[in-house]
Formats: structure tokens, sequence, C-alpha cells
């Protein structure tokens, strides 16, 4: 049986025992169980409080664990000092298939009782756990109930500063970022740029984006990250340039004055926030067009790994389409396919595969609904009712005048009862025409929108000369059970991440 043993001292005083006595120990252990002693780990001057992965020894032994059937040491507090971090190694250990034995106390996951001392430790692990949340929970509330920052990201043009009291920290306006917000709005409203083109201008000049300066305020390592459109879109929407707090659904938190409450000094002026909200409406507004330089194919590609849109790419002077996520986003292997090699692949196999298939044509059909009439019929009978009650008709000609027109009013209504109240929709309406006809007139885009086609392209997994037909498919797909589809991937991928880094 093949060991590890593990000593660990942070200080020598009277009270501590020594490296050198705890090995002895350890190895006295070893003989007496007939086990084999296959190397000693020892972390000199290293506290128990430090996570076992970044003690210098210990982090060995550990990436090492599947070359030993067991890990002696001397206490259970060589390994760790809280019931909860000593709970996590040992349910590693037995993940491993490996021992913890300890040569002072009943800790022997090899035999029957050190097994039933490990469940009570797990037991009270789960406990200290609970009552740590319990803790954190209570001193988030009364953090909050402070009005003090509670952690989290925050966004630009906030900052983090000492509460008054001296404890803790609060959120307030970050002065240095107002002069970007207000080029910001300046460059929306009056140089009429696009987000994109303001995120652009924000990564020429190196401007820090709210994590890199929310990252600077909590003194911890900025991330690597940069400006992009709906950032910039999304910042300049939130409320909290006016002083207002946007709830997490997207309203304004309002004061018991009914006015909307005002948490931070503003930014710019309400003249300015209304100008600005007006030109990004304008900008929405707009209808999007597809770039002149992109080909009638993209709209139909999609990345067959994370179902995100494909874009188009030059490479050595060739076309071709890439997965189009962000590079921080990016997948590998990432789908690359050349423009020259697929076009002629999806024409051949739409008339190979989809020749024949009707083109049809959604043409949308008129309903009908009496209610309005029924109505109106049913207030003239009752018209006519009050009218004779109040002996408006006076003689035998007014009489039957109104026979006459109760007994045509009367009919009408049962006529009208007899009518079915249909919705309108759309039908599908066959235009004689087939994908072959229409390819042959050079309709090809138009076949792929009309009959909802989406061209899939898979990473190659052996180069650009793999056929084309082996890494991309033609299908007809419903919309929601593709993003089902793509939300079961991208779960699947997670779960096959932690499954490897557990």
């Amino acid at each position: 049986m093949r060991v590890a043993i593990y000593a660990r001292i942070s200080r020598v005083t009277e009270a501590t025992t020594s490296i050198a006595r705890q090995i002895q120990h350890c190895e006295e252990l070893c003989r007496q169980r007939g086990w084999t002693v296959a190397e000693v780990y020892a972390d000199e001057g290293v506290s128990g409080t430090i996570d076992p992965d970044d003690r210098p020894r210990m982090g060995a032994m550990l990436q090492d664990l599947s070359q030993y059937n067991a890990i002696v040491f001397y206490k259970i507090d060589r390994l760790a000092r809280s019931t909860v971090a000593f709970a996590d190694l040992m349910k590693r250990c037995q993940k491993a298939k490996v021992s913890l034995t300890s040569v002072t106390e009943p800790m022997d996951l090899s035999s029957p009782i050190g097994r039933a001392m490990a469940e009570i430790i797990a037991v009270f692990a789960r406990l200290e756990r609970d009552m740590i949340r319990e803790r954190s929970l209570d001193a988030r509330r009364t953090l909050l109930s402070e009005g003090k920052f509670v952690g989290g990201r925050f966004p630009f043009g906030i900052t983090t500063a000492a509460h008054p009291s001296g404890k803790g920290r609060v959120l307030v306006r970050d002065k240095e970022a107002i002069p970007i917000i207000k080029s910001m709005a300046n460059k929306v409203v009056n140089e009429g740029y696009s987000a994109t083109q303001v995120a652009k201008w924000l990564n020429d000049h190196k401007v820090l984006t709210s994590r890199q300066r929310g990252a600077t305020a909590k003194k911890t390592k900025a991330a690597d990250t940069y400006w992009r459109g709906n950032a910039v879109r999304v910042l300049l929407r939130n409320p909290q340039l006016i002083g207002h707090q946007a709830l997490p659904d997207g309203r304004v938190r309002f004061g018991e004055d009914g006015m909307p409450l005002q948490v931070f000094p503003p930014a710019m002026t309400l003249t300015e926030w209304n100008a600005l909200q007006a030109a990004l409406d304008r900008m929405d507004g707009k209808k999007r067009t597809t770039r002149h330089d992109s080909h009638w194919l993209q709209p139909f590609l999609r990345c067959d790994v994370c179902n995100h849109a494909m874009t188009n790419t030059v490479t050595h002077g060739r076309v071709a389409f890439k997965c189009a996520r962000p590079n921080e986003q990016r997948h590998k292997p990432a789908p690359y396919i050349r423009l020259d090699e697929l076009e002629p692949w999806v024409l051949t196999e739409l008339q190979t595969k989809f020749g024949s298939m009707a083109i049809t044509e959604n043409v949308w059909v008129g309903g009908s609904n009496h209610t309005a009439e029924r109505n109106q019929v049913e207030a003239t009978i009752q018209r006519l009712r009050d009218d004779r009650g109040l002996g408006l008709y006076d003689g035998e000609e007014d009489e039957a005048q109104f026979r006459s027109q109760m007994k045509a009013l009367i009919a009408r209504r049962g006529v009208l009862a007899s009518l079915p109240d249909e919705p309108g929709h759309w039908e599908a309406v066959d235009t004689g025409r087939t994908v072959a006809d229409d390819i042959r007139e050079g309709s090809a885009a138009s076949v792929l929108e009309s009959a909802g086609f989406v061209i899939r392209v898979a990473p190659s997994g052996g180069g650009r000369n793999v056929p084309v037909g082996t890494r991309a498919t033609i299908r007809i797909e419903d919309p929601v059970a593709a993003e089902l589809e793509a939300a079961e991937r991208e779960e699947a991928a997670w779960e096959a991440l932690e499954g490897a880094g557990a």
C-alpha cells in the first residue's frame, strides 16, 4: 500500500510538534501497518488557514493524489483549521479513493470507525456552512439597511468611497467619469455617432470599462476587456446618469412623494438626458440593413457548436465564414468554411434534396366578427320596445310599422346568431413553383428565407480540406426548438467543463 506523509508547521513554539517529529510519528504508524511510504510532503512556515491547493507542498501532493492509497498526518489541524475545509478535503480524497489516517486521532477512512467519524465531521461541516451563510445574509441585510455597498459590479459613472461612519463602503458618483459620459452623449446627440462608433472611440482612447474601473476601485487586478456597442447603449439608457436608481426589472425607484428617488448627483441635466434618449430612440428605430459586402448566404448560417450567427471574413484573399462570437467568448474548435466551397455545395444540395419541394406564400385571411352588428340589432329592438311602451306609436299605421320593423330585426338577429365569429389568420398558399424553379431563376436566397432553411456549420476536426458535406447541413428549423437545443448544448458543455475540473 503506497502512502504519502504530510506535515505542516507555521512557527515553532514550546507547544508545537516539529516537522521532524510529525514525520517520525507518521513513519512509525506506517511501519506498524506494513505500509510503504512513497513520498513525504512538508510545509514549514505555512499557516493552516491557507487553502490546501495554495500551500507549496500540499498543493503538489494533491496534484499527485492518484499515485497513493492513503495520506498519513499527525493531527487533523495539520491539514485544515476549519471543519468545512477538512470536510472538503476529505470529500476530494474519497472521490480519488485515497484514505486519510491520523496518528493521534480516530480518523482512518480505511476502517469502519474512521468512516463513521468522517460522516460526523461532514454533518458538522454542513452545520458550519449553514451558520456561515446565515451570518453572511444577516451582515448583508445590515449593510443594506445602513446604505452600505455589499459587493458586486457597479455601472460606469459610479464608484465606491468610505462610508461616513468610517466602517464599510458606499456607492457614490464617480466624478472622473462625468466628462467621459458627457463626451459620449455629445457624440450621439450632436455628432450622430452610433453606439458601436462610441465604443470604438472609447477603446481608441483607452477608456477603462465599468468592470476595469470597478476592479481598480476594489484594488484588484483589472479585467482584460473592452467597450462594445451594446454596453454603451445600456449605459446611456441607465437612469443613474441623472441620479436615479434603476431596479432589477428596469423601473426607476420612487420615493414617498411619488417622484423618482435621487440617489446620486446627476452626471447630466434633465434636458441633456431627454435629448440623449430621443437620439437613442431614433438610432434604435432605424431599420438595420445588411452590410453591403455581406454574402447572400450569411443570414442563414449558424455555428453548430453555439447556435451563434456566422460572419464573413477575408483570409489570404479568400472570402470565408466563421463564428461571429466575440474573441473572448469564442470556443475552440470554431467552425470556418470558405465561400468558394460552401456556395456550390448549398446550391447542389438544395436542388438534389429539396428541388421538388413546393414553394408556398403566407397570405392573410381576414376573419369575421359580427358582435358589433348583433349589439346594434339588440339595441334597436330594445329602443323600439321602449318607444312603444311610452305610447309613441299612435294608430293602426304606426302599429303596423312597429310590427314590420320588429319582424325584420328579429329575423336579422336570428341570422346573426347562427353566423360564427372567426379570427383572421395566415394561410400557406401554394405558388405553383418549386425550390428547383426558384434556384434556376437565381432566387436561392428567397428560397432559404421563405422555407425557413438554416445552414449549420460544424468545426472541420481535421483541417480545411475536409469535405463540406461532412461539416455542413441544411435544415428547416423551428426557431423555439433551435433555441432550446442551443441551451441544452451549452448546459452540456458547462457540465463537461465542471466534470473536468472536479
